[in-house]
């Protein structure tokens, strides 16, 4: 490289000074925000969705992105790794695989497959630095079945609340919760949360890439619905999920918070080798070679058995559930993130773990808010003695009325209120309840609190005040959440 030497640096100093005017310096202006269309480019590439509109409200969505490899061959069984990059757009336009289950009404027209790690994101952004609240969702279906793939679940209204929405697929029923002593052996840190470390990866991916989709990843709300409610409330106790969310809504699915939902590393594990023993697979060095060998529909066949009496759940492994779900809540040791829990009108949740989770967590300094979820669509408030059931707040905290009224699931769930499996019909009144929720939730994303100037100011929980939403028409505060239990009819499955 050629080196000015200090008399040459002097000679242009001089003639600098005796020009006329030295040019003033240009000023470098700053880049524009890149914008939010249907492509977006992610951290391993860039993916292709599309436009979606619905009730006047339009938004992108990008369906099927991996956050982690597919967890087949040598992986099953194994914490979730990182996601291959990819070269050119990525179709993201069609929902991807739901993870192996059993028959379901849940997410039917969607193909089963191991490979299955994917979310969805839905954004009505424009550019990618808005920093809107993020908000994560894990789907129900008792840790067994179900998927985060529904017109219901992405819906462009919350959305256009001001959030960016993301639902998760993530490992279910033996694939994901299944504990034996050689995985334990293998892993060295226990056995049986596959699908809870699927969840953390997630939101993983969530920090590395949410922000390109106009979402802010130092704002994120995690929300689940039943067996979701119990996603949510094991990443609340992981100590692996910390810093990674900061809000937690758990609707009908709060069980897990009770000190009788208790399942030990030994007690699954023993599990595990009744599965194994039921499969004809031989306890020895080939076991787990065996066990990744066999097809994933005779695991989730064997697996339902009566007599082999597994169930997933969340195991107490001392590594990612490092103690008893109870322990770790009544020790204040869960995430100290502002938390909304509920339950609907006909679930008898309402008067025990709803409220014994906003104890636990009240008690240990947290912003807590209770709701019990009354509405009822025209049609089944008609019906006589039909209640407000397991799954109903769904359709209408993602402002997803009238569509989601006819999904097969809602509709496979009504008897559990006591009402018709007849697509109900809907007024304005629904309208309206659907646009008040997704707006509360929304709200309790941006801010930590779901109270709404000129909507409804929603009091904080405390064992003392027993304070609740009723979200119905209109929203209205009240006290006693226990006794706002409302039993459907006898003979129904409903209570929860």
């Amino acid at each position: 490289m050629m080196k000015f030497t200090t008399p040459l640096l002097g000679l242009v100093l001089t003639l600098s000074a005796c020009s006329p005017e030295a040019p003033a310096p240009v000023k470098e202006e700053a880049a524009a925000p890149a914008g939010v269309s249907e492509v977006v480019l992610t951290k391993n590439g860039a993916v292709k969705g599309e436009t979606v509109t619905d009730i006047g409200v339009t938004a992108f969505i990008y369906r099927g992105i991996p956050y982690a490899a597919p967890p087949v061959g040598d992986l099953r069984w194994k914490a979730p790794q990182p996601a291959a990059n990819w070269e050119g757009e990525r179709d993201a336009t069609k929902w991807p695989n739901r993870c192996p289950q059993g028959a379901s009404s849940m997410g039917m027209n969607t193909a089963l497959s191991e490979d299955c790690l994917y979310l969805n994101v839905v954004t009505a952004a424009k550019t990618a630095d808005e920093k809107r609240p993020v908000m994560v969702f894990f789907h129900g279906g008792g840790l067994t079945t179900g998927t985060g793939s529904s017109t219901t679940y992405n819906h462009p209204s919350l959305p256009n609340k001001g959030v960016v929405l993301v639902t998760v697929n993530s490992r279910l029923g033996p694939m994901g919760y299944l504990a034996h002593p050689a995985l334990s052996a293998e892993s060295g840190t226990g056995s049986g949360n596959y699908g809870t470390l699927d969840l953390k990866a997630s939101l993983d991916w969530v920090q590395a890439n949410i922000a390109a989709f106009g979402g802010d990843p130092d704002n994120v709300t995690i929300f689940g619905e039943s067996g979701g409610g119990s996603k949510v409330i094991s990443q609340m106790a992981t100590p692996l999920a910390a810093g990674l969310f900061d809000r937690a809504i758990v609707e009908s699915g709060s069980a897990l918070v009770d000190p009788a939902r208790v399942t030990l590393l030994k007690d699954a594990e023993a599990t595990g080798q009744k599965l194994v023993a039921a499969l004809g697979v031989k306890e020895d060095a080939g076991t787990l070679a065996a066990l990744r060998a066999l097809p994933w529909e005779k695991l989730v066949e064997v697996s339902a058995k009566e007599e082999v009496g597994f169930r997933a759940s969340v195991v107490v492994d001392g590594h990612v559930i490092p103690e008893p779900i109870n322990a770790i809540f009544a020790a204040g040791k869960q995430a100290k993130v502002p938390l909304i829990v509920g339950a609907n009108a006909g679930e008898s949740s309402l008067k025990t773990n709803v409220p014994l989770m906003a104890n636990l967590h009240s008690k240990a300094g947290n912003a807590t808010w209770v709701y019990n979820f009354t509405q009822l669509p025209k049609g089944w408030r008609e019906e006589k003695g039909c209640v407000a059931f397991h799954g109903l707040e769904l359709t209408y905290v993602f402002g997803a009325v009238p569509g989601g009224l006819s999904s097969p699931t809602t509709l496979f769930l009504a008897g559990g209120g006591g009402c018709s499996n007849a697509v109900p019909a809907h007024d304005n009144t629904d309208m309206k309840v659907a646009q008040d929720a997704a707006t509360v939730w929304a709200q309790f994303a941006k801010t930590g609190n779901p109270s709404v100037e000129g909507l409804i100011d929603w009091p904080a929980y405390t064992e003392q005040t027993n304070a609740y939403l009723d979200i119905g028409a209109p929203l209205t505060a009240k006290t006693n959440v226990q006794g706002s239990f409302t039993p459907p009819p006898t003979g129904t499955k409903g209570a929860m």
